[in-house]
């Protein structure tokens, strides 16, 4: 007896391509490699740093979207991790390593539209739209954060940043997005969850430029 495929796998089959462009993007394979520079990571703070913050919008329109007390309670819980945990370790790194915002880049025109593009779609689109956006951007970084982790990586303040992302409470947080996406689309048509397929694919164009961002500094 043959098992059903999931949305979220569909979504991963049907955009392969820009997937893999991701998984193999030269930020994360030079990590993996110990190849990358300490200034293309010191500049990717500042902008990774800036989009945290941006997150913060984001999942607080989730909150209001949220079709249940429950799914708030969990939304909010993400919130919590976001501003006092994630915003805390970008204070806390970029102060060790002396980076001082004013002095990177603080935006590019792929920067922006990463960021901005995400943060439009959360204000103006529906609870699915945005839990497409996030799944997209927490199961690809879980994805390949959990295979980098185990390479030896020398820089500790990378080190932990990759770590950050493979850990348990990262994990189960990309993997309630994905059930939660699953979930919701079986209550959608076919026309709609094609234009969450199509939506997934650019957050995943985005994610590509916005890294890219990082070595033009």
């Amino acid at each position: 007896m043959s098992t059903q495929t999931s949305f979220t796998d569909q979504l991963l089959a049907q955009n392969q391509a820009v997937w893999q462009a991701m998984q193999q993007h030269p930020f994360v394979t030079d990590i993996e490699q110990g190849k990358l520079d300490a200034s293309v990571f010191n500049q990717y703070l500042v902008f990774e740093g800036d989009f945290v913050a941006t997150a913060i919008q984001i999942f607080s329109y989730a909150v209001i979207k949220a079709p249940s007390m429950t799914h708030q309670r969990r939304l909010i819980g993400v919130l919590d991790a976001l501003a006092n945990e994630q915003i805390a370790y970008f204070e806390r790194v970029m102060q060790k390593r002396g980076v001082s915002a004013e002095a990177y880049l603080r935006s590019t025109p792929d920067v922006y539209r990463f960021s901005q593009g995400m943060l439009r779609v959360a204000e103006t689109g529906s609870y699915a739209e945005i839990l497409t956006l996030m799944f997209g951007a927490e199961w690809m970084y879980y994805q390949w954060c959990k295979r980098v982790s185990q390479a030896e990586i020398r820089d500790a303040d990378v080190k932990d940043w990759v770590v950050m992302h493979a850990e348990r409470t990262f994990i189960e947080q990309a993997s309630w997005l994905k059930a939660e996406l699953d979930t919701l689309a079986a209550t959608l048509n076919d026309l709609q969850r094609a234009q969450l397929s199509a939506l997934y694919a650019q957050v995943l164009q985005w994610e590509i430029d916005f890294h890219s961002a990082a070595y033009f500094n």
